[in-house]
């Protein structure tokens, strides 16, 4: 009913697309940090530094890629990075663009495991709708594009 009374503000709709938004970023950058993107950090840290064995490179070698120790570290960090930055949704889309590209390699290198190919596949989506969408008004990309410039 605001809509009508005030032109400038959004109808009630856009508010919970844009709570529903936070949602999506703030699980899907959190899970993907705690249940994957943490411990691949942690091990390639471990593998870089003190030479230990590193099975997600080991994996990546087994299928085919080029440089599977930089592929591997490369989506580790994207995943961390990218998962971070999902959360505070600055640069949202562009974030979502490089998760998005993460795990549709995922859903390729694991595409004889299902249960793994479906949760990457379930990711993707996700990430599919925050590059489509944006971030929504509760992002730091939103914040940094209301604000005021300064005077002169």
């Amino acid at each position: 009913m605001d809509h009508f009374r005030n032109p400038h503000a959004l109808p009630a709709g856009f508010v919970l697309r844009d709570a529903g938004l936070l949602v999506l970023r703030w699980c899907a950058g959190l899970a993907l940090i705690f249940f994957h993107a943490r411990a691949e950090v942690v091990a390639g840290w471990e593998h870089v530094w003190h030479k230990t064995p590193w099975p997600y490179a080991a994996e990546i070698a087994e299928r085919g890629f080029p440089l599977p120790e930089a592929v591997a570290i490369a989506s580790a960090v994207a995943a961390m990075l990218g998962s971070v930055l999902l959360i505070t949704g600055l640069l949202g889309r562009i974030s979502a663009l490089v998760l998005l590209v993460c795990a549709l390699c995922g859903v390729f290198l694991y595409a004889k495991v299902p249960f793994v190919a479906e949760k990457l596949i379930l990711y993707a989506g996700v990430y599919l709708v925050l590059l489509l969408c944006g971030p929504g008004r509760f992002s730091l990309d939103a914040m940094l594009v209301r604000r005021p410039a300064a005077k002169r």
